[in-house]
């Protein structure tokens, strides 16, 4: 997200906290109307999300098919999953212990229903949007598919100009509507130290991953490792400054290439490709921010089964939406609604809760790709090096 939003987003949560403690029940029933024509809005873009960004992603695929992409795009996405998995077990065992400190919804305030229901129905279920993405990103990379993929570019352009110019600029009105009704309720202020708690077990989770990765590419690479996180860290602080990962890539290639510790070619291919697939800081931001807007909001954490799903699914939107504005918030809100059934106050928590530890999650990203392109330099480097002397 970027730094405007994030700022509106804080100036929103503000002004609901306060504006909730002082409105009567006769105007909490208009803003509570806002409220649900806004989540509706919101709920139409997500399967329109889903479906553009991770077709038009697969389908861009097109011409680059080989083993090094494949091996690379399953790298990260079996990062991904595991890094998610291990977020979500900590969560599991640790978040029950901090929610001592707070209190669940189900003990809030009661608050009156919308003075008029105007709600916007989404046009495609989650997971339909998924498959059918699925679908079409692949039948978009046939030869013969030429006016079919270019159409589905076009289709992503034109959700991501709905995305940009209607989408974002609405987030902090949504947010501002939810925390006025969450603040009515009594919980926000009750669960502060439950937010604060999350908080830094999402960064301490990010750091931990990145010392994981690091150590598993060194028992492949040895001493590269240690000297490839030293070169990145002038990306991590680009990525905590910048909130961006986009915006940092150009340094983290520059810090690659400059460190010698890969071929010139694995760092071109390798860190593009993971700057954009390759997303597990941001995931495990996303699963320990579920699993404790779960606990407040029901009071309980979602089954086995249900973890799984989220796990396996959420690492596929994390690898395959690629290029979406707003962040990976935006594409995982398709399966926090789908997988745990979050509603309008949930999404609005997530929002905020993952903008405020943005920064940490696109440092994290970014400083992970460098290990990860340590990894595919020890296989495919060799090969790199010997096109490199040919021409």
């Amino acid at each position: 997200m970027k730094f405007g939003l994030l700022i509106r987003i804080l100036i929103a949560v503000i002004a609901g906290l306060v504006v909730g403690t002082l409105l009567p029940d006769s105007l909490l029933s208009i803003t509570e109307s806002a409220r649900v024509l806004l989540s509706g809005v919101l709920k139409f873009f997500i399967p329109l999300i889903i479906l553009a960004f991770v077709g038009a992603g697969i389908a861009d695929f097109k011409g680059k098919i080989g083993k090094l992409l494949g091996v690379s795009v399953a790298l990260a996405y079996v990062d991904t999953v595991i890094a998610i998995g291990i977020a979500i077990a900590i969560s599991v065992l640790l978040i029950p212990k901090l929610v001592e400190f707070g209190e669940s919804a189900t003990e809030g305030n009661p608050i009156p229903e919308p003075f008029m229901n105007m709600e916007v129905e989404p046009p495609l279920e989650i997971l339909t949007a998924l498959m059918l993405a699925f679908l079409l990103g692949i039948g978009a990379t046939w030869d013969k598919s030429k006016t079919f993929r270019k159409l589905l570019f076009e289709f992503r352009d034109i959700v991501m100009w709905g995305v940009m110019t209607i989408l974002l600029p609405l987030i902090p009105f949504f947010i501002f509507f939810s925390f006025i009704k969450l603040s009515a309720e009594g919980v926000v202020f009750k669960n502060l130290p439950l937010f604060l708690g999350m908080f830094l077990l999402v960064v301490l989770m990010q750091w931990g991953w990145l010392i994981v990765e690091y150590v598993t590419a060194a028992v492949f690479v040895g001493r590269k490792s240690p000297l490839m996180l030293r070169a990145m860290l002038p990306a991590y602080v680009t990525g905590m400054a910048t909130m961006s990962s986009a915006v940092t890539m150009p340094v983290a290639l520059r810090e690659v290439k400059n460190s010698g510790l890969v071929s010139p070619r694995i760092a071109e291919f390798g860190i593009p490709l993971f700057n954009t697939v390759h997303q597990a800081a941001a995931g495990i931001g996303i699963a320990i921010g579920a699993m404790t807007v779960s606990i407040v909001s029901t009071g309980s954490l979602p089954d086995l089964g249900t973890l799984i799903a989220f796990t396996l699914l959420l690492a596929v939107i994390e690898v395959g939406a690629v290029g979406i504005p707003g962040g990976s918030i935006l594409a995982s809100m398709g399966v926090l609604t789908g997988t745990l059934g979050f509603g309008e106050s949930e999404l609005a928590l997530m929002l905020t809760l993952f903008a405020i530890q943005d920064s940490f999650a696109a440092a994290g990203n970014v400083t992970g790709d460098g290990a990860l392109t340590l990894l595919i330099n020890r296989f495919f480097g060799n090969r790199a090096k010997a096109e490199e002397e040919q021409v």
